[in-house]
Parts: structure tokens; sequence; C-alpha cells
């Protein structure tokens, strides 16, 4: 998935955009998001480093984004209601999130060449069997969301308007419908002394104390509407390590060796080692996921020894 966080992100020239290709390597390189947009200026939408919404040009194209549905709606769901047979109602079901599905309608007017080279940039972009990023301003809140989106069945739709114009509609879905700010934030968490003091029991208190800044602790903000994922990458040499928050879950992972990097989804308790083969095996028994609540921020602690680290990053998360 692109929006995960650790591998390398570089940029490379394509067409009228940028895209990013990526590597595999277990480190962080955050590329340079849109601003948010000026009061009174285009709102910037971005699919995959190509600007939909920038208007004229001085190479004499001009592109606009005349709408885009679904995007800031609430995303489809599904109740699971179940209906009473002999009383009246219905039986609550688990309430859940479907995929997000977003339609974006442009023109285009400029030279025939450079026409083209857009109407191409967009059809490749729709055939594109790997995930994107989408990126929309929010005009109101003056801030900007992304997504990581993909065209579905209705991909991209073409329509001349004469020799020196187009109008487009294309359709994606985010298999996350919830939308992410446009910055990562990113914090470490390292052990306070480098052995154990005694035996670690994987048991949570009610009392909390106020305490100073420690590295085995940080503050995670989430400025958004909706609990925020979190990705830890941990960093051997470490000891059977517990992730903990008040009040919001634990990740228990077995200890790592010296040179050892595991990433995890705090969210969904999904685990990977370097060449992104799944190994469920590090997270212990008594997991439960963890996410940064809506508009609070919360503090995470690492329990643990060793000489290794966890790196967290974040976005705030909206819906």
């Amino acid at each position: 998935m692109r929006n995960r966080p650790f591998p390398v992100i570089t940029a490379t020239a394509r067409g009228h955009g940028r895209t990013y290709a990526r590597s595999f390597d277990w480190a962080y390189e955050e590329p340079e998001p849109p601003q948010p947009p000026a009061l009174g200026g285009l709102i910037p939408v971005v699919w995959d480093g190509l600007w939909l919404n920038s208007g004229d040009q001085a190479d004499g194209l001009c592109t606009v984004v005349t709408n885009v549905e679904g995007w800031l709606d609430s995303p489809p769901v599904q109740g699971n209601d179940v209906s009473r047979v002999i009383s009246d109602g219905a039986a609550w079901g688990p309430k859940v999130l479907n995929q997000r599905t977003i339609t974006i309608h442009g023109a285009a007017t400029g030279p025939r060449v450079l026409l083209g080279q857009l109407r191409d940039e967009l059809a490749v972009r729709a055939a594109s069997r790997e995930p994107a990023e989408l990126v929309i301003g929010d005009y109101d809140l003056e801030r900007v969301l992304t997504a990581d989106v993909r065209a579905g069945t209705n991909g991209y739709r073409h329509r001349p308007l004469g020799s020196t114009g187009f109008a487009y509609e294309v359709t994606v879905t985010a298999a996350d419908p919830v939308l992410y700010a446009g910055r990562w934030q990113s914090a470490t968490l390292t052990n306070a002394q480098d052995a154990a003091s005694g035996r670690e029991y994987p048991r949570e208190y009610p009392w909390r104390y106020a305490l100073p800044s420690l590295p085995n602790s940080a503050l995670l903000p989430n400025g958004g509407n909706h609990p925020a994922p979190v990705y830890a990458l941990y960093r051997g040499p470490l000891a059977e390590s517990t992730l903990t928050a008040a009040g919001n879950g634990i990740i228990r992972l077995a200890a790592l060796s010296d040179g050892m990097e595991v990433l995890v989804h705090t969210a969904t308790l999904t685990a990977e080692a370097g060449g992104g083969v799944s190994r469920a095996s590090y997270l212990l028994p008594g997991c439960r996921p963890m996410a940064i609540p809506a508009g609070t921020s919360q503090r995470w602690y690492l329990r643990s020894a060793g000489q290794g680290s966890i790196s967290l990053a974040w976005r705030s998360a909206w819906v």
C-alpha cells in the first residue's frame, strides 16, 4: 500500500506531473505535498502527481476540475442490521465502512499536442493496477486531504470538445475510506535504560501519573474526526516489548535480535518483516488494536529493554 510511510519515495519526471518510484528500504523520505489552497485560488486536485486543476499554464494548456463527487461525503456504510421476526424493529449489527468511490469531472483546452499528452497521462493512471495517491484541497478549512485510490470498472471516459479541448470523467475507489492529512508525523521511542530491572508482566493498571518527557514515551496528536492508525517500525535489539496507551489497547512483540526490523500496523494487528512477508508470529497473545483517538493527543509508552527503538508514523484522519 502506498500510504505506508517507511519505504523510500523518490521523485521522477513523468509527463505534465510527478510520479513517485518506490524502493523497499526501511527508511522514510517524505515527499512535499501540495500546499493548502490560498483563499480565492484554485483548489489543488492531484492524482498520482498529475495536477488536474491548475488553470492556465505558461505553455498554453488550461486544466480545470468542474466537480468532485464522493470526496467529502460520508463514506458508504454497511449496517448489517437483522430484522426481528416476531417483534418491532431490528437488532443492531456490526456497522462497517465500505470503500469510498470518487468521481472527478474535468476539462482541458490548449494546443493539440499537449492535450494528447494529458489524455494519455489520464489513461495510463486509469489503467494502472497499483493504487496511487489522490490529493484534494479542502477549501473551507484550508487543508489538504489524501487517499490511496485506483480506477475501477468505470475508470476513464474522454469526450472531445472540438479540436482545442476535451472533457473527461474518471471514477476511482479508495479501499480505505478514511481521508488523511497531507503530511506524516513521526516519533521515536527508545528504552529509558539498557537493561531490564526485572521480569515484565503484561498487566495494565488504571492509575496514571504525570511524567516528564522520557525517551520511552511520546505524545501523538490527531487533529481529525476519526481514529488515526499508526505504523510502528521496530528495530532490534529489543527484548520482548509492550507498546501501550491509556485505555487504548496494547501491542506485545517478541524479542528482536540486533539488525532485525519488523513493521506493525497497530490498528489491524499485522506485522511484516523485510521483503514484505507477513510474520504474524511476531505478535504475542493478548494484543489489542491501537489507534490515536479522534481530535486528541495521546501519550504512547514503550516497556522493554535493549538498545533498539520503535519509530512511529501517523497522519490525522477524517471521514
